[in-house]
């Protein structure tokens, strides 16, 4: 529903956007559009009226209808609050429980925080089924090693998952983003001791 939402924005606002300068621009060539496209819709309206009102009552209880339920499907999707992803846990003698996705996050960005040379970790971790899916941004010191890093990563990652949380570890993206180089003040280069 986010993508919709932000798709309908996005139009809406170009939309505005062209409709406002249009008017601002040409504001008295837009009213006497306006005054004759509502002209041209009474004039339609009044004859379908007149050939057929049933018709017509039937047309108006239609649209209506058409568009409650399009209308309030859009507004009930909009305010119900979905439930929070969750991935169901198997135990050996056939226990279950949730972990939400949350927590899976917060897990991961706690071990992969206590690697050497990570800084920073944001993990994003989506739930298909019973499989775990991980986007992984990772801020590393400059002089790291990228695929001894990488590696040591996903095999935290896998631990954690797989091992700790019982879970199945389904792609895992790792993207590495380098800090700066420290600029050279003639002063040591300050280095994290718990990387």
């Amino acid at each position: 529903m986010n993508v919709f939402n932000r798709v309908m924005m996005i139009i809406l606002i170009i939309l505005m956007l062209i409709a406002s300068l249009i008017t601002v621009v040409l504001p008295f060539w837009v009213i006497d559009t306006v005054i004759q496209f509502l002209r041209t819709v009474r004039a339609g309206l009044e004859q379908m009226y007149v050939t057929g009102p049933l018709v017509f009552l039937v047309g108006q209880i239609v649209v209506a209808v058409a568009l409650v339920l399009i209308l309030g499907t859009l507004f009930v999707l909009e305010v119900r609050r979905g439930r929070p992803a969750a991935v169901e846990v198997v135990t050996a003698e056939g226990g279950k429980a949730k972990v939400l996705v949350d927590s899976i996050s917060m897990r991961l960005s706690y071990h992969l925080d206590q690697l050497a040379d990570v800084i920073s970790v944001k993990p994003r971790v989506r739930a298909k089924g019973n499989v775990v899916h991980v986007d992984l941004e990772v801020e590393t010191s400059p002089d790291v090693q990228i695929p001894m890093k990488t590696q040591e990563i996903l095999d935290v990652t896998r631990e954690v998952v797989e091992q700790r949380m019982g879970l199945k570890l389904g792609r895992v993206n790792v993207r590495i983003r380098h800090v700066p180089y420290p600029e050279e003040t003639g002063a040591p280069p300050i280095v994290d001791a718990q990387g």
